[in-house]
């Protein structure tokens, strides 16, 4: 099997291209724009989850390639690159745009839908894919910026008081992050000369301890404030809440994830001694996410608020896989890791379906308030049933995909010492388990209430098939990944070895690089990137 490079571009230039045409119908004032904008939307999302898939399976036989857009040669060009890793953050959240279509065809009001939802979700595609493909640290910063400014339209779109708080807390937190990532490629290029990241890779060895320590520093802040690790995490229970619930379950499985993939991919690769050497540091921040994140679901009164802290709690867990990426143990270098990547795909099946079921229940009550409901589970059974196979599945309970990632998690960090995080991340999993059943017996347990609450301006009456048919979907891949543990475990190591192999990564993206599409990939790691190399 053999692709041209060419098909790189198409992550970025399907859901450009159809958002701008979405836009163009919008401009028009027709009176099917809506109707016609869907359509758009759906075949963008489709034809961006067929080349991912492609891709996926691509990268899995052990390929990986890069292509220089325009034809400038890096690193004067735009080079944007694709791995397993990659392949896997594009399949996913393809899947999870695909998904979560339905659910807001079916309950999106005709006003949102006319103010720019469809083309804005496809802008958000197009940034959260940008991100993933690109081997350029400036352009990582651009398709960021592009990622903030559709997410925080969408954010506010309906102008309520409380969506114009929630957004204004998120543009300030994430331009600040913003700030740290711009600061941080400034400097790069000031000492290294370069933003291509195979030169950074290169380069970075070599470069004074103080400016690496610098650098990295800055990322950390950076992305870990697009993926809400403590202690910024503010912004997300501040404003998660306040959008429409399709809105929340789009940016769930997004945005923080795009944040994560980001430390995935740098840190690894430009400062592999430096993520053993602050391995402490790491998994402190790792424990803390964990910790803050489930005590704070505890004290919340809506249904969105408290899984938005549960959203902060489960990124402790890919963080702490993170730290011991380089950690040599009985299951070798990189395994910690493989289950970060399969945790973090876990949480985006996850906490997008307990998203959208919690969206569900808001959008038929009326209100998300935990102490108006109750008796849920005679009205809505298939959606108690699948909500609550969802909360066991986010507090890591077999068959699911969460008892295969904290598992492994749990091992990775016993076989490599880190006894305080482990027996911590033990913790939580109870509380997070006490947290959901608290939540599932709020919403659909206990007596029925007998008060009637007006339904928001954005509810629609259509059949309840296409709000409960995507989260089932969500719930029944988590299963599947739990029953066939061992092909996704094999998939992901094969995104962790590619991830922490600098020199296949430099002479693939570097400027002295060269496509051979059918040359095998050796899955060793690369030596400098073990601890003391």
């Amino acid at each position: 099997m053999s692709l041209h490079p060419t098909v790189l571009a198409l992550p970025v230039a399907i859901p450009l291209a159809c958002g701008a045409l979405a836009i163009i119908l919008h401009l028009t004032r027709s009176p099917q724009r809506v109707e016609l904008q869907q359509v758009i939307t759906v075949i963008a999302v489709a034809a961006n989850l067929v080349v991912a898939t492609i891709l996926l399976a691509f990268t899995l036989a052990g390929n990986r390639f890069a292509f220089q857009m325009g034809l400038w040669p890096a690193p004067f060009g735009i080079t944007v690159y694709c791995d397993a890793l990659t392949a896997i953050m594009l399949t996913a959240v393809g899947f999870l745009a695909a998904a979560i279509l339905p659910f807001a065809f079916a309950t999106l009001d005709t006003e949102r839908a006319r103010l720019g939802f469809y083309p804005l979700s496809l802008f958000l595609l197009m940034g959260a894919n940008g991100a993933f493909i690109t081997g350029d640290l400036f352009n990582l910063y651009v398709f960021y910026e592009v990622l903030l400014m559709a997410s925080f339209i969408l954010l506010t779109l309906g102008g309520s008081p409380s969506q114009i708080n929630g957004g204004i807390r998120y543009v300030v937190l994430n331009l600040m992050g913003s700030m740290m990532l711009l600061l941080a490629a400034g400097i790069t290029y000031g000492t290294l000369g370069t933003l291509n990241m195979a030169q950074i890779s290169e380069r970075m060895v070599g470069a004074p301890e103080v400016v690496q320590a610098i650098i990295a520093g800055l990322l950390l802040i950076a992305f870990g404030t697009k993926a809400a690790i403590f202690p910024v995490f503010f912004w997300l229970p501040s404003s998660y809440h306040t959008p429409h619930p399709a809105v929340t379950a789009m940016f769930s499985g997004v945005l923080t994830k795009v944040g994560m993939y980001s430390l995935f991919r740098t840190f690894p690769l430009f400062f592999p001694a430096l993520l053993v050497e602050w391995q402490p540091l790491i998994m402190t921040l790792a424990g803390l996410t964990m910790l803050i994140g489930v005590l704070g679901a505890f004290a919340q009164p809506t249904i969105r608020r408290l899984l938005s802290f549960h959203i902060v709690s489960q990124i402790g867990y890919m963080l702490m896989g993170m730290g011991v990426a380089l950690t040599d143990s009985e299951y070798g270098v990189g395994f910690g890791l493989a289950l970060a990547i399969l945790f973090l795909l876990h949480n985006q099946l996850i906490k997008t379906a307990l998203l959208l079921g919690g969206g569900a229940v808001e959008l038929e009550m009326g209100t998300g308030r935990l102490s108006e409901l109750g008796g849920l589970v005679t009205r809505k059974p298939f959606l108690a049933t699948i909500f609550f196979i969802a909360a066991f599945s986010l507090a890591g309970f077999p068959p699911s995909s969460g008892f295969i990632g904290k598992l492994g998690l749990l091992e990775v960090t016993f076989a490599t010492g880190q006894y305080a995080v482990a027996g911590l991340s033990v913790v939580v999993s109870l509380l997070t388990t006490m947290s959901m059943l608290r939540l599932w017996q709020y919403m659909f347990w206990g007596k029925a209430s007998t008060e009637r609450f007006a339904p928001p301006r954005f509810r629609r009456q259509r059949t309840t098939t296409m709000m409960t048919v995507p989260a089932l979907v969500l719930v029944v891949v988590s299963l599947a990944i739990g029953f066939f543990g061992q092909p996704a475990i094999d998939m992901v190591k094969v995104a962790a070895a590619q991830a922490i192999d600098r020199q296949g990564y430099i002479q693939v993206v570097g400027p002295e690089a060269t496509t051979d599409l059918d040359a095998p990939y050796s899955a060793a790691p690369d030596p400098a990137a073990a601890p003391g190399g």
